[in-house]
Parts: C-alpha cells; sequence; structure tokens
C-alpha cells in the first residue's frame, strides 16, 4: 500500500541552549515524605545519582577544577547540607 503524504516535512528544531549558571534549589524539606521511602525506590534514587555523578566525571567539556566542584556539591546536598 503506497504512502501519499504529500504535507510538509516539519521545522528544524533548534539548536540547545547555552548551559546556565543559575543556582539549583533544593526543595526536598518543602516537601516532606508523608512515608518512608521503599528500599526499591532508593535503589533507584541512588541508580539515578550514581549516573549523575559519571556523567559529571565523564563529562569532556568539564574541566577537572569544574568536575571537583560538581561533586563536591552534589556530596553536600546529599549528606544534607544547603
Amino acid at each position: 500500500m503506497p504512502i501519499d503524504d504529500q504535507s510538509e516535512p516539519p521545522a528544524p528544531s533548534e539548536p540547545p541552549g547555552k548551559p546556565s549558571n543559575a543556582p539549583i534549589a533544593d526543595m526536598r524539606n518543602a516537601f516532606p515524605r508523608e512515608k518512608p521511602q521503599p528500599e526499591v525506590d532508593r535503589a533507584r534514587t541512588r541508580s539515578f545519582i550514581d549516573g549523575k555523578i559519571e556523567m559529571i566525571r565523564s563529562d569532556p567539556n568539564m574541566t577537572e577544577a569544574e568536575k571537583r566542584r560538581a561533586l563536591d556539591e552534589i556530596l553536600r546536598v546529599l549528606r544534607g547540607g544547603e
């Protein structure tokens, strides 16, 4: 069965914007949990965080100093610091 689609092709998407230096607020305390986090959620959360840490470590566009600052920030927030 032939396809006779005469519609216009989609418009090209725009390139991604420049990285932002805007601060990221930790809003976890504004939305406290009503129940303890299930073990499976903790494992998924840890896996997600580990992925972000690896993404920072392997980013070819970041300097070693930038990577260190980013990793220090993640660890500070994970330890409950603001």
